[in-house]
């Protein structure tokens, strides 16, 4: 069994400081070779005032990126500290890179949220913590940066986590945790700061190394189907174990079809196991041939997915043009290696980032809103609402003529449409009159 990866992200508003926390954090767990140092050292302007490293230049590596001092898309890093493996995402604070953000959050499991000391919470601000718990994040560090601006005064940093609990206190955070922090120059970053003297907390590190995530994806078992391979009159399913674990011999449920069988062999690394753990990518083979494809879905007995061709959930819109209620556009849907038509029923509500109220008066979705909606499939498909499993719970939607990804979701639960509308009257009425016309006299 793999050691757990702490995946993190980190957000807030522009120049609130984030790469340069990135940077830093980097710098001090020694998870830099010596050339990129000696790189940044040259790159680093004379005129900088934060010393000898501008330590956000580990982090934007695009040379536009660079000279705007931007970071306009998610910046991956990798590192190790104490024997334990992180990955950060760097999210853009930029309100038309929500979609960055949003695809940040739904690979993490603990969000660092920065709030520059001088200029305090932004509407950006409240938008990521609100994605970031959205996207089932439950443990939230909160980064009081720049705090030798306001000679590290305990009131404003104070007075700052006042403001933010009250404006997130509708969010079913576990865990939300203050750091005043000086990015510049590390303090409360890795190691606790001789300026600060007053905070007793610990470091940033120290928190992320101690905070676990509460999720219950480990407590059932999915098994994505990605391809089916005929070996010597052997049929095996090749796919990722996105949570659970799956043993020779366990009882399972194969979706969509709802047909039980028994796993009788597993290959991970091309070596024959007993046991596949979460994350993993195997082949596994049944005591029957279930005839699934691309996109089924294998779960435990105790715990099976919906089965359904309408849901509810909630929606973040990326694209530049909006959606007005009413509007009977299909659209493709990618869920669980599925890929299939989709269309949006109803339009419930929107998300107002500023407040987090439900706005019931809403004729459309613009970009970057937050909605909840009704959406119909084509076909039955197997997935879970969000909170049970993060991955079989979420989904892509994207336009049929331009491929573009227009939104992302979770599923909330399954639904039926308002006005008396199913899948039948939408998508099948042109099949439904071929049937009619051809085969029945």
């Amino acid at each position: 069994m793999t050691q757990e990866i702490i995946k993190f992200l980190t957000a807030g508003n522009v120049d609130d400081g984030k790469s340069t926390l990135i940077g830093r954090l980097l710098y001090d767990t020694n998870s830099l070779y010596q050339d990129q140092i000696e790189e940044v050292t040259k790159s680093t302007d004379a005129s900088f005032k934060g010393g000898d490293l501008d330590f956000s230049l580990f982090l934007d590596g695009l040379t536009s990126e660079r000279s705007q001092r931007i970071t306009i898309d998610a910046a991956y890093r990798y590192f190790s500290h104490n024997e334990q493996k992180f990955i950060i995402a760097d999210a853009p604070g930029h309100e038309q890179y929500t979609r960055n953000m949003a695809v940040a959050a739904s690979n993490s499991n603990v969000a660092i949220i920065l709030i520059d000391a001088l200029k305090g919470i932004k509407t950006q601000t409240i938008r990521h913590s609100y994605i970031s718990n959205l996207f089932g994040i439950k443990n939230i560090v909160v980064a009081v940066n720049k705090m030798d601006l306001v000679n590290n005064d305990q009131k404003v940093f104070d007075k700052i986590k006042r403001e933010y609990l009250q404006k997130v206190k509708s969010l079913d955070f576990d865990n939300i945790y203050f750091v005043p922090i000086i990015a510049l120059i590390g303090d409360n970053i890795v190691k606790k700061s001789d300026n600060i003297e007053w905070y007793k907390g610990k470091s940033i590190i120290d928190y992320l190394l101690t905070i676990k995530e509460k999720t219950s994806d480990k407590a059932i078992t999915r098994f994505q189907v990605q391809n089916v391979i005929k070996d010597d009159r052997k049929r095996y399913y090749q796919g990722l174990l996105s949570s659970g674990i799956l043993n020779v011999g366990d009882g399972v449920s194969a979706y969509p079809l709802r047909k039980n069988a028994t796993i009788t062999e597993i290959i991970h690394s091309s070596k024959d196991k007993q046991t596949a753990y979460s994350n993993n990518s195997i082949l596994i083979r049944l005591d029957k041939d279930i005839d699934l494809d691309r996109g089924g879905l294998i779960s435990d007995f105790a715990n099976k997915p919906q089965l359904s061709n309408q849901f509810n959930c909630n929606l973040l819109w990326f694209s530049e043009e909006s959606f007005a209620k009413g509007n009977s556009s299909e659209y493709f849907i990618k869920l669980n290696h599925n890929y299939t038509r989709a269309r949006i029923d109803d339009i419930h509500y929107h998300i107002n980032v500023e407040n987090l109220q439900k706005d019931t008066n809403i004729e459309s979705i613009q970009q970057n809103q937050i909605a909840n909606i009704d959406i119909s499939l084509s076909e039955p498909l197997a997935f879970d609402d969000f909170k049970t499993n993060r991955k079989t719970g979420s989904f892509l939607l994207i336009d049929k003529s331009s491929n573009e990804t227009i939104a992302c979701g979770i599923i909330n639960k399954v639904s039926n449409s308002k006005n008396g509308k199913n899948t039948n009257s939408g998508f099948f009425s042109e099949l439904c009159s071929l049937f009619k016309k051809y085969f029945i006299k």
